[in-house]
């Protein structure tokens, strides 16, 4: 990846990798392959990398959560048969290596902006929470946008999904109603205004 502070800080591009992947998605659960997939490189790399975090007290080994494939979209948490991690939220230094990670990660605003294309006509864009390294905020993006089609507006929001390797938690509104919110400043928007966020499209210069 171009331009990878976190890779030259380390000096290990791989372990930046894994470490990245874990960061993004901190209430994730990671197999090793899954591991491997989601930061980019080869199984023993990452298999190397998470027992080098898991030394380090980074990661612990989580509970792996199987899901049954059939109609009954029952979930069910049985014995551990295969070996997965997580962020280990007693680490110390989890909090502040987390805002450390995505302080310095590079993330493709520009790719956000051209996913959410065609789904209205967009006057603000605001990324939060998990974006700035706080998954306690409420949302992860906040949109407004006149001629809103929400149809379209979820299959954007589940392609970028897919591109960042994680849930994306939103709220969209119309051009008015955004406006309103922000004029009687009501808990959402100061849950994200008053927290670290950044303005990716800010068209009326509301923000």
């Amino acid at each position: 990846m171009a331009g990878d502070f976190l890779a030259t800080f380390m000096g290990n591009t791989n372990r930046a990798k894994v470490l990245r992947a874990f960061f993004l998605d901190q209430s994730g659960v990671f197999t090793a392959p899954l591991a491997a997939k989601r930061a980019g490189v080869s199984l023993p790399a990452a298999q190397k990398e998470i027992k080098a975090l898991e030394k380090l007290g980074i990661l612990r080994l989580g509970k792996f959560v199987i899901t049954l494939g059939n109609s009954s979209n029952r979930t069910i948490e049985g014995k551990q048969k295969k070996e997965a991690w997580a962020i280990d939220p007693t680490f110390k230094h989890s909090v502040a290596l987390s805002k450390f990670v995505h302080e310095v990660s590079p993330v493709h605003y520009s790719s956000i902006l051209k996913g959410l294309k065609g789904s209205g006509r967009f006057v603000a864009v605001v990324l939060s929470g998990s974006f700035m390294g706080d998954p306690s905020r409420p949302a992860d993006l906040l949109v407004a946008a006149d001629g809103l089609n929400e149809g379209r507006l979820e299959t954007a929001i589940r392609a970028l999904e897919r591109q960042f390797g994680r849930e994306i938690r939103y709220a969209a509104f119309s051009g008015p109603e955004f406006r309103y919110r922000l004029t009687i400043q009501d808990r959402l928007m100061r849950d994200t205004l008053d927290f670290p966020h950044l303005v990716l499209l800010d068209k009326d210069r509301l923000l």
